[in-house]
């Protein structure tokens, strides 16, 4: 596929691995019937006027939904990429805690009876404003931030139900990887069925 780097797209590229997520690590309300393993990998380039559902000038991403029996021969050592755009894109390799938080719906999505507390929670912390959505680091599940623009929803492009947030990628320098202009690239999926295509939201 086209990049800066090579507009012809080639030599191909293999793309590098995101995020590789069990659920028996992770349980929740996102995981699609009789699949246990996420995997999201991404190639390394910035991609100017992907296909949709890829998000402009950033990593075209692939998601992966499966069943960790399926998954027999394992590469002990992954191709590298023949080519990348930047050190940001090629993420550590690294084991991870899950951590079980709360957020909520951006403030403007809140029930009109909560934001007095949400002001005043702004006031205690110091923050410019999004202090319940905006969690640093990287999430699977939860509700999307919306601090650069209003609140967006995206159909599916095959039923039409409103997608939720299945995961972000936080720019954070403890992952050494940067979106953006530090920004989260986010994958909405569809919750009627997880084998409807997917859309990826740079914010």
């Amino acid at each position: 596929m086209p990049d800066v780097n090579s507009p012809a797209g080639v030599p191909a590229t293999a793309m590098v691995p995101v995020a590789q997520i069990f659920r028996r690590d992770a349980p929740g309300q996102w995981w699609p019937a009789g699949i246990d393993l996420l995997q999201i990998l991404w190639c390394p380039n910035e991609h100017w006027d992907p296909p949709a559902p890829q998000a402009d000038i950033s990593p075209v991403l692939e998601v992966r939904w499966r069943q960790a029996a399926d998954v027999i021969n394992q590469l002990t050592t992954p191709p590298p990429p023949s080519r990348y755009e930047e050190d940001s894109y090629l993420p550590q390799a690294c084991a991870i805690t899950a951590e079980r938080v709360t957020d909520f719906p951006f403030r403007e999505e809140l029930p009109a009876e909560l934001r007095p507390r949400l002001e005043e929670l702004v006031r205690e912390t110091g923050d410019g404003g999004d202090v319940i959505t905006r969690l640093a680091g990287w999430k699977l599940g939860g509700w999307p931030t919306w601090h650069l623009t209003q609140p967006t929803v995206f159909p599916c492009g095959d039923c039409g139900t409103a997608m939720t947030l299945l995961f972000t990628v936080a720019s954070h320098d403890e992952t050494g990887v940067v979106v953006g202009r530090w920004g989260d690239l986010r994958i909405f999926t569809c919750p009627a069925d997880y084998r409807h295509a997917f859309q990826v939201d740079l914010h």
